[in-house]
C-alpha cells in the first residue's frame, strides 16, 4: 500500500512494503517499480518505505535492488517490523538510508529454494542460486565495508542471523533508530521469519485498527457503514481467507503448467529419436550423421521428416556379396517391406531362395523363372 506525504505532496512519497516480495504477492517488484516511476515523473524525488517483510523471490528483490542503484531518487528505509532475506539484502544499498524502529529485527541466512526436475536439472538450480546468492553478498558488503568473504562468514554460513536494531546499526546494516508513538512489543525470542513477521504485523494492525477511519473501512469492505466491529473483521478474514485460496490455486495451477511443458519436452523428444533411430536403421543415414539430423529435427521436426522420407536406402557392398544371408537389418520383412525399400531386385539376385518363398506368400504361386 502507498500514500503521498502531505508535507511535500509534490516531492516525498511514502509505500508501506508488508509482506513477502514476489510476483503475485504482497510485495510485487513489478508494480511497485511501475508505481515509482511513474511518481518519479510526476516530480517525486524522495521515497520513504515501511518495512515489515520475511523476504521471498530473489530475482524479484534484486531486480528492485539495480532499479534503486540506477534511479536519481532519495531513499529512506524505515523497519517497522523485519526487514528478513531478501528484504534485508534489499535495504543494504550505502546510498540509501536505514531506519529502524526500536524492537526491529533483521535477519540474513544463504539462499533457500526448491526444483522440481531431473538430476541435470537439480544440479542447475543450485548453480542459479549459488549465483545469486554471490550477488546478495557482494550487495550487503558495500554496505557492512566488508570484503564479499568476511561477509560470506558473518551471515552467510548456513545459519539464519537475527540481529536487533542496535545490532544493525553497530554492523552498519541501520543508520539509527526511530521511537514511534506505536507501542509494540518486543519479540522474546525468534524461532524463524514467517513468525516474528506475524508477530510484528498483528501489532502493526492492531494499532492501526484503533484509529482507522472505519466509514472509509467499511466501503472498502463493500460492507454497510453500521457494521459492527466484529462483522468487519469477519470481512477480512473473508477476504484474507480467499486471498489464500486463489494464491493455492496459483501455485497449484502453476505446478501443472510446469509438469506438462515437462511432458511435452519429453513427447517431442522422443518423436525425434524414433524418427532418427529409424533413418539409421533403414539405412538413410549413417550413424555418423545422427547429429546433425536430431539437431535439424529439433528445430524443424515436419520438414527434417520429410528430407528423411525422401532419401533412398543405402545398400551396402558387403550385403550384396553375401548371397543367400538375410541382412540383420532385413530379419522378419515381407514382401511389401522389400518393395518400398527398393531392394526386391537385389533380393531376387543375393537370395533367390527367400524372393521365391517371399514372392509365393504374397501371390500364391511360384515366380516365373
Amino acid at each position: 500500500m502507498a500514500k503521498q506525504s502531505k508535507a511535500k505532496t509534490k516531492e516525498s512519497y511514502e509505500m508501506y512494503l508488508y509482506g513477502i516480495i514476489g510476483r503475485g504477492l504482497d510485495i510485487d517488484t513489478n508494480v511497485l517499480i511501475s508505481t515509482i516511476e511513474s511518481k518519479r515523473k510526476e516530480g517525486v524525488r524522495s521515497f520513504t518505505f515501511y518495512v515489515n517483510s520475511d523476504g521471498g523471490e530473489v530475482a524479484q528483490g534484486a531486480t528492485l535492488f539495480n532499479y534503486l542503484d540506477r534511479t536519481d531518487v532519495d531513499i529512506t528505509w524505515v523497519v517497522d517490523g523485519i526487514a528478513a532475506s531478501m528484504m534485508a539484502v534489499l535495504i543494504t544499498n550505502p546510498k540509501h538510508h536505514v531506519k529502524a524502529a526500536r524492537h526491529a529485527k533483521f535477519m540474513y541466512h544463504r539462499v533457500s529454494g526448491y526444483v522440481y526436475g531431473n538430476s541435470d536439472e537439480t544440479r542447475a538450480a543450485a548453480d542459479m542460486m549459488d549465483s545469486f546468492e554471490k550477488t546478495l553478498i557482494e550487495m550487503m558488503a558495500l554496505r557492512v565495508c566488508k570484503s564479499a568473504e568476511e561477509t560470506r562468514n558473518l551471515y552467510f554460513d548456513g545459519v539464519d542471523h537475527w540481529l536487533s536494531a542496535e545490532e544493525a546499526v553497530r554492523a552498519h546494516l541501520c543508520d539509527e533508530i526511530v521511537n514511534t508513538n506505536m507501542n509494540i512489543k518486543e519479540l522474546e525470542q525468534i524461532t524463524d521469519a514467517r513468525s516474528a513477521y506475524n508477530f510484528y504485523n498483528n501489532q502493526i494492525i492492531n494499532l492501526k485498527q484503533q484509529k482507522m477511519d472505519e466509514k472509509a473501512f467499511a466501503t472498502a469492505l463493500n460492507i454497510s457503514e453500521t457494521s459492527t466491529e466484529e462483522e468487519m473483521l469477519s470481512s477480512v478474514r473473508n477476504v484474507v481467507n480467499e486471498r489464500a485460496t486463489l494464491r493455492q490455486q496459483l501455485q497449484d495451477e502453476k505446478a501443472k503448467v510446469v509438469n506438462l511443458e515437462n511432458r511435452l519436452h519429453e513427447f517431442e523428444q522422443s518423436k525425434v529419436k524414433n524418427l532418427i533411430d529409424a533413418a539409421v536403421a533403414d539405412k538413410r543415414i549413417g550413424e555418423d550423421d545422427r547429429e546433425a539430423y536430431t539437431k535439424l529435427a529439433e528445430q524443424d521436426y515436419e520438414n527434417t521428416e520429410k528430407i528423411l522420407n525422401k532419401m533412398k536406402p543405402v545398400t551396402r557392398v558387403k550385403d550384396s556379396l553375401e548371397t543367400g544371408v538375410t541382412p540383420k537389418e532385413e530379419e522378419g520383412w515381407d514382401w511389401d517391406k522389400y518393395h518400398r525399400s527398393g531392394r526386391l531386385e537385389n533380393l531376387k539376385q543375393n537370395n533367390p531362395g527367400r524372393y521365391a518363398e517371399l514372392y509365393k506368400a504374397k501371390f500364391g504361386r511360384d515366380p516365373k523363372n
